[in-house]
């Protein structure tokens, strides 16, 4: 029975944690997509690149369309930190929600 317990208070505890992370805000300039990334370019001509795009924002936007090249976006991102083949921690930048500034 305590064993159970320890089980299932981890798994509640690492349900937490992902919820707990925090979103990020940017403005930036959509550059394309590259090499299975989406690359923005912020005011100071400095580029950052997302891993991943949620279902909402892909939603919104199919940035894969280069229809969106040189738009501008505020792109609410998350980073989170997961393990490579080489079991090396990478940080993954993952866009949340997209927005066309008016």
């Amino acid at each position: 029975m305590k064993s159970i317990l320890i089980v299932l208070f981890t798994a509640i505890t690492s349900i937490a944690n992902v919820n707990l992370q925090e979103t990020e805000k940017m403005n930036g300039i959509f550059v394309g997509y590259e090499d299975g990334v989406y690359v923005f370019k912020d005011g100071d001509g400095n580029t950052t690149e997302f891993n991943y795009l949620s279902d909402e924002a892909r939603s919104k936007y199919d940035l894969i369309d280069d229809s969106f090249v040189n738009k501008q976006f505020i792109i609410k991102f998350t980073i989170a930190t997961e393990l490579d083949e080489q079991e090396e921690e990478i940080q993954v930048a993952t866009i949340v929600d997209l927005l066309m500034p008016m």
